[in-house]
């Protein structure tokens, strides 16, 4: 007789790929060992019974800042990967910013040593890449990061030591650092903004008195991104390697991506849902709390934007979760340019994303390539992102007719008061089971799976 299943999911329409089915999925030893018809019944440890359900694979979020080791009042790896499993979220690529950066191969070990016993799911890492830590990058790709990161913008005077070897504000110096990237073969990603043009913008503004709510977005006109997107994939034309453009905001920078991929460049965009849900207005309601870099855009700002994802223009999504306390946010009320900026975003990526699906603006399956199948293939995660024979058993079940109201009380990471911008929003979808690995790790608003069962992550 052969071998019990670990698990069987029964009754749940299956999305992967352009179609949805029913089917029942077997589990065993965390992949995915067998999709049978909807009434096959083998033998199975336990059986979980998702009729009424959709079965998608696990969301990948490609950007997330718990910055583990670091304000342990904001966000560790523990609570940061709980809020992520109840967001539908099996896999999270973190950022290298933190008290111990990931901008050398030890650095890199020393992370993973520190998140892997706090980690409810699986979790890739980025590697810093600057103009300080030039000769420690192939050492960070030995180490397993699944891409690189530089800010085009130098770090807040008291954060230096969590952005050291992770910034350059010179492009000549940014000419070697892409260079010494392009070489690994890993994706260098960047957040472009133009600095100057938001530093003369801003001081502008507040020569005028202007320091609340839209003067934030006016001193970072989409034209600050664009600029920034052009010089990069200038660059990027004579280094050769892959790059890609995180947290887009603008239409016309996923165009000028699109473009560059037309003349064979390899690079790749990723936006996240408060561009895709929010406007620039949620800035005069909420001021700090809705603070984030590059900003939140005009409602036509937003139209373009979803026009570009319809068009293909724009590859993933991922989250920018970025945890702030409240008292960190109220106390620049007065002066935005004073605010940290960043929004919480993990536990709302799959709803948010549902609830455009329950408008029109998407199809089920292009929500899963956008918030997982893209990801894993654009990174080179090859057991992820997909629900076949022989995939990692990451999964999450929705419920597509829940409708509910968003309350950041509720959150689960511990910067719910940097949630503020979604109080109030109806969402149409919720998750309601999370399994990474064949493991439940979140099921019914509790998180299920134990600390320490996620694992690090590394490209094929």
């Amino acid at each position: 007789m052969s071998k019990p299943f670990d698990l069987l999911i029964t009754g749940a329409r299956v999305v992967s790929g352009p179609t949805a089915g029913h089917a029942t999925l077997a589990l065993g030893e965390g992949r995915i060992a067998a999709i049978l018809e909807p009434g096959a019944r083998p033998p199975a440890a336990a059986i979980v019974d998702a009729t009424g359900l959709h079965a998608l694979p696990g969301l990948i979020d490609t950007h997330v800042h718990t910055r583990h080791p670091g304000v342990a009042e904001r966000e560790d790896f523990r609570s940061g990967t709980a809020a992520a499993a109840a967001g539908g979220i099996t896999t999270l690529f973190e950022m290298p910013i933190a008290k111990v950066p990931a901008n050398s191969g030890d650095g890199v070990r020393r992370r993973v040593a520190a998140m892997t016993p706090q980690a409810h799911i699986d979790f890739a890492l980025y590697g810093g890449a600057g103009h300080e830590n030039l000769h420690d990058i192939a050492a960070q790709a030995e180490a397993g990061v699944v891409a690189f990161k530089t800010f085009l913008q130098p770090p807040p005077p008291t954060r230096l030591d969590e952005f050291f070897g992770l910034w350059c504000t010179d492009h000549a110096a940014l000419r070697d650092v892409m260079a010494a990237v392009a070489a690994t073969r890993l994706r260098h990603c960047f957040h472009c903004e133009d600095t100057p043009m938001f530093q003369s913008l801003q001081a502008s503004l507040a020569a005028e008195g202007r320091c609340r709510g839209r003067a934030h977005a006016d001193s970072r006109p989409p034209i600050v991104e664009e600029v920034s997107v052009a010089m990069v994939l200038a660059l990027a034309a004579e280094s050769g390697g892959p790059v890609g453009v995180v947290h887009c905001s603008s239409a016309r920078s996923a165009q000028l991506v699109a473009e560059a991929r037309a003349r064979g460049l390899d690079a790749t965009v990723e936006t996240c849902p408060p561009y895709l849900c929010f406007t620039d207005e949620a800035l005069e309601r909420i001021g700090p709390f809705a603070k984030c870099n590059p900003p939140l855009r005009s409602a036509e700002g937003v139209r373009a934007l979803w026009r570009a994802l319809d068009a293909g223009q724009i590859h993933y999504i991922g989250t920018d979760h970025s945890p702030f306390l409240a008292h960190e946010k109220a106390a620049a009320a007065d002066d935005i340019f004073k605010a940290p900026p960043g929004l919480c975003g993990l536990e709302v990526m799959a709803p948010l994303m549902l609830t455009a699906v329950a408008d029109g603006r998407l199809s089920l399956p292009r929500m899963v390539e956008l918030c997982s199948t893209q990801a894993a293939r654009i990174f080179g995660l090859a057991h992820k992102g997909r629900i076949d024979v022989g995939a990692d058993a990451d999964l999450t079940l929705v419920d597509l007719d829940a409708a509910w109201t968003y309350d950041s009380g509720q959150a689960v990471t511990k910067s719910r008061a940097n949630m503020a911008i979604y109080d109030g929003y109806n969402m149409r979808g919720r998750v309601v089971s999370t399994f990474v690995r064949g493991v439940r790790v979140f099921h019914d608003g509790e998180i299920t799976g134990p600390a320490g069962h996620g694992r690090l992550v590394r490209p094929a």
